[in-house]
C-alpha cells in the first residue's frame, strides 16, 4: 500500500518533526490514531526489558520479526480486542515497536498495510533520533569535561555580540545573549571589537580582567555556521578560570592516583592553590613540622623535583578534573 498525499502530510511530516519534539512522536501518534479508527497507538523504543511495556502484550520483543505486522489472532499475549504490532529496526541497532489497539473495532488488511507502508519511515525517523541522542551525549560529556578543567567560551558577531555562550563564560565575563562583551576595559574591548570585525585574523590573547585575572584567546570559529544561520559567529573568546579549591571529590582523586594519604592529598592541592608550607598548615590544621614532613612524602611519591614540579603534576593530570 502506498501512502497518499494526505497520509504524506498528516502522518509522515510529523513522524519525521516529531524527532525533535518532547516527548516524541506525540503527534505523529494521534494522527495515526485518527487514522487507523484506533482506541489507542502504542511506541516503545529501545532499550527494552525482557518483555514490551505494557500497554503492549508482555512478549520478547525478539519474537517480532523487523517490519512484519502481526495480528492480535497471532500472539497469545494479546490483549482484549484487537492489535496490530511491528517492530522496526534501524541499522545502528535501535528499534520501536509501534502497535494500534481497539476493543470495539476489528482491523482490516489496510490497516496491516498503513503499517507496513510506515515501517521504512519510521526506521529514518528511529536513526534520526539515535544519531540526535548520541550528538547530545557527546555534547553533555564535552561541556562537563570543559567546566571541570575552568574552561569556557564564547561566540560572538562581528561586533562582539554575543550569540551563545556556556555557563562557564557566562559567570566568567558576564556573556548575555545579544549584548556585547562588556570587560571594564577600554583597550581590552577594542581588541576584541577589532578581532570580532576581522573573521580571517589569527588568534589572540587578550587579558579580559586583571583582578580577577582573566584571560582568554580570541580565534576563527572551528567550523562553519549552518546554511541559513541568522546570527553568524565570527569570533570564539575561549577563557580559563581558575581552578576551584580542592573538594573532598578531588583530595580522593589525587590520593587514589599518587597513592597518598587524605592529608597528604589535602595537602598537595593547598600547595597547588600557590600558598607556602606554613600557609597550607595553617589552613590544613597542620604544624608544620607536620606539613614539612609530609611534603617530604608528597615528593618521594610523586616523583616530583619542588613544590612546582608538582603543581604541573597536579594540574595536568586526572586529579584536576574531580
Amino acid at each position: 500500500m502506498a501512502l497518499s498525499r494526505i497520509d504524506e502530510t498528516e502522518l509522515l511530516l510529523p513522524l519525521y518533526a516529531g524527532v525533535r519534539d518532547e516527548p516524541h512522536w506525540d503527534i505523529f501518534l494521534a494522527r495515526l490514531r485518527q487514522r487507523a479508527r484506533a482506541d489507542a497507538v502504542h511506541l516503545a523504543i529501545s532499550p527494552f526489558a525482557a518483555t514490551l511495556p505494557p500497554p503492549l502484550p508482555p512478549i520478547a520483543p525478539d519474537r517480532l520479526r523487523p517490519d512484519r505486522v502481526y495480528a492480535a489472532a497471532e500472539l497469545e499475549e494479546a490483549p482484549p480486542g484487537d492489535l496490530r504490532i511491528m517492530r522496526v529496526a534501524e541499522p545502528g541497532g535501535a528499534s520501536a515497536v509501534l502497535a494500534v489497539s481497539s476493543e470495539t473495532r476489528e482491523f482490516a488488511a489496510a490497516d496491516s498495510a498503513l503499517l507496513s507502508a510506515i515501517a521504512p519511515h519510521l526506521a529514518v525517523a528511529l536513526a534520526g533520533l539515535a544519531q540526535a541522542e548520541r550528538q547530545r551525549l557527546r555534547l553533555a560529556i564535552a561541556e562537563d569535561a570543559l567546566a571541570r578543567g575552568g574552561t569556557g567560551w564564547s561566540a560572538c558577531d562581528s561586533e562582539a555580540r554575543v550569540i551563545d555562550c556556556d555557563p562557564v563564560a557566562a559567570r566568567a565575563i558576564a556573556a548575555v545573549p545579544g549584548q556585547r562583551l562588556r570587560i571594564g576595559d577600554a583597550e581590552a574591548e577594542r581588541a576584541l571589537a577589532a578581532r570580532a570585525a576581522t573573521p580571517d585574523a589569527p588568534p589572540r590573547a587578550i587579558l579580559l580582567s586583571a583582578a580577577p585575572r582573566l584571560e582568554a584567546l580570541l580565534i576563527a570559529p572551528p567550523v562553519a555556521p549552518p546554511s541559513g544561520a541568522t546570527q553568524v559567529p565570527t569570533m570564539i573568546a575561549l577563557l580559563r578560570t581558575p581552578p576551584a579549591a580542592g573538594g573532598a571529590a578531588r583530595v580522593a582523586a589525587v590520593a587514589a592516583l599518587h597513592g597518598l594519604s587524605h592529608s597528604e592529598a589535602r595537602l598537595a592541592l593547598a600547595l597547588c592553590e600557590g600558598t607556602s608550607i606554613a600557609e597550607a598548615a595553617a589552613e590544613i590544621g597542620l604544624t608544620i613540622e607536620t606539613a614539612r614532613n609530609y611534603s617530604k612524602r608528597l615528593y618521594a611519591k610523586t616523583g616530583a623535583r619542588g613544590q612546582a614540579d608538582l603543581v604541573r603534576l597536579l594540574l595536568n593530570g586526572g586529579g584536576a578534573l574531580a
